[in-house]
């Protein structure tokens, strides 16, 4: 059997017996259905590690696996398992069905391995697609909370201008070299007449639209903080860590791959992006007092970094600061939802007082991923970082321009302290008031188990890779 399909059986069986378990009227089994689900995941991404091979195809093309592609497949596969296991118990605080979330979540998840194993236009298209409506509705899934259908229509309405951007990009892609698997439009473009590198310019600034639109890189993130802000915990850790990750693959992909010949025009436009996000995301950050929306502008500053992986052609650099990046964000999430009462979501800053008091060891592991975030030597976010500077400075080929992004993007780093500190204050300075009470309560076991392995992992991650591997 084809080992493409295969690797996809479990995920495909998960997602059928979900529609089954989710034919009831009543929600019976979420516990069930949430097993099903990590079960599925969890299997698909074993065996696409086992049973794929860099440089296999599949489907006549349909599929291309690639080292990049292959690691990513993994990383996405397993922050989702991951987000459905946090999202038991949580979901029934937002009163939505947890058993139709999985479903969207697979269906989802479905998306994502097809988009990191695509292997022409088409197939590109029809991936990018099915990981985009489902965030929109997982986003918009609290019905009875106004914030979430604001977010959702929100976020539909402005990513269905990122689809039409997408689809424009292809179609010139395809109108500029009569191809439509990703291997022989990067021969083509490699032999372009002047004509043809004109149209495919074209088609490079509509898919990079597009794609910053969909990581939420400045000057195309001004939808994020709306969209974090309107959305639960649960559905921002799916569409904040797996989803990104793998669009920001995506980016890597095409511009290593059919648009790499065009090197000298996309390059300038990624240095610009990451000199913009680096200052506009820490500037918009500093003056948050909402949890959601700052973490939604650290997602901005965080984005510069990676987009410094992808101009550097540094799969390694690249690779290790998605991951590192998804962690934190599951971790957060996984730390937000266990905060809070069953009638209300950690919210403010002010949230987060006396957590220290009452549960400091969950105090303290938030603090690792804050930490991580901030870059703080020891944890797996300064490593990342690090590896994304050097990888820029040793690309001989970028001159002077990357080493200004690189200042640029470390001072903003430096800068980012101010309001991660604010974060750390809040839980180990600022007392509660006399008389009110701490809004965290104890973490459920699904909850307590991600949260601490994340954590380690943070802490363990720089020292399990050798570090002469992350600047190839």
């Amino acid at each position: 059997m084809n080992a493409a399909v295969i690797a996809q059986t479990p995920l495909v069986a998960a997602f059928a017996l979900l529609l089954v378990l989710g034919a009831s009227p009543k929600d019976r089994a979420p516990l069930a259905s949430a097993l099903v689900a990590v079960f599925g995941l969890l299997a698909s991404a074993a065996l696409v590690w086992l049973r794929l091979e860099p440089g296999d195809t599949f489907f006549g093309g349909a599929y291309l696996v690639t080292g990049v592609g292959k690691a990513l497949a993994v990383l996405c596969l397993g922050l989702t398992a991951a987000a459905v296991a946090l999202g038991h118990g949580y979901l029934e605080k937002v009163r939505a069905r947890a058993t139709d979330w999985r479903i969207v979540v697979l269906a989802l998840a479905m998306g994502l391995l097809s988009l990191c194993l695509a292997g022409d236009l088409a197939t590109l298209f029809i991936a990018f697609e099915l990981i985009s409506i489902p965030s929109y509705v997982l986003c918009g899934f609290s019905l009875r909370d106004p914030r979430a259908n604001e977010a959702g229509i929100k976020y539909l309405l402005l990513g269905a201008v990122g689809s039409v951007l997408f689809l424009l990009g292809l179609g010139f892609l395809y109108g500029a070299t009569g191809e439509i698997a990703l291997p022989a439009i990067a021969e083509k473009l490699a032999e372009a007449n002047a004509g043809t590198l004109a149209v495919a310019k074209l088609a490079l600034g509509f898919v990079l639209a597009a794609l910053f639109f969909k990581t939420a890189v400045a000057p195309f993130h001004l939808w994020l903080a709306d969209v974090y802000q309107g959305s639960s915990f649960a559905a921002l850790s799916v569409v904040a860590s797996p989803v990104k990750v793998a669009v920001f693959g995506l980016l890597f992909t095409l511009l290593h791959g059919p648009f790499a010949s065009l090197e000298e025009t996309w390059k300038p436009a990624l240095y610009a992006c990451a000199a913009a996000s680096a200052v506009i995301g820490n500037v918009q950050a500093l003056a948050q007092k909402q949890l959601r929306r700052l973490f939604a502008y650290s997602a901005v500053v965080n984005g510069a970094f990676i987009l410094l992986t992808v101009a550097a052609r540094s799969p390694q650099a690249f690779l290790f600061y998605v991951s590192a990046y998804g962690l934190m964000g599951l971790g957060l999430w996984a730390a937000f939802m266990a905060l809070g009462t069953p009638h209300a979501d950690v919210d403010e800053l002010d949230d987060l007082r006396g957590l220290s008091g009452r549960h400091p060891l969950a105090a303290l592991g938030l603090s690792v991923i804050v930490l991580s975030y901030a870059g703080l030597p020891l944890t797996a976010g300064f490593t990342a970082k690090f590896a994304a500077v050097v990888a820029s400075v040793r690309d001989a080929g970028s001159g002077s321009l990357a080493l200004t992004v690189v200042i640029v993007a470390l001072v903003a780093s430096v800068a980012s302290f101010a309001y991660y500190f604010q974060i750390l204050r809040h839980l180990w300075l600022v007392p509660l008031p006399e008389g009110s009470q701490a809004l965290a309560r104890h973490m459920r076991p699904n909850q307590l188990v991600v949260f601490a392995l994340v954590v380690g992992l943070l802490l363990t991650l720089s020292f399990l890779l050798p570090l002469p591997a992350l600047f190839g």
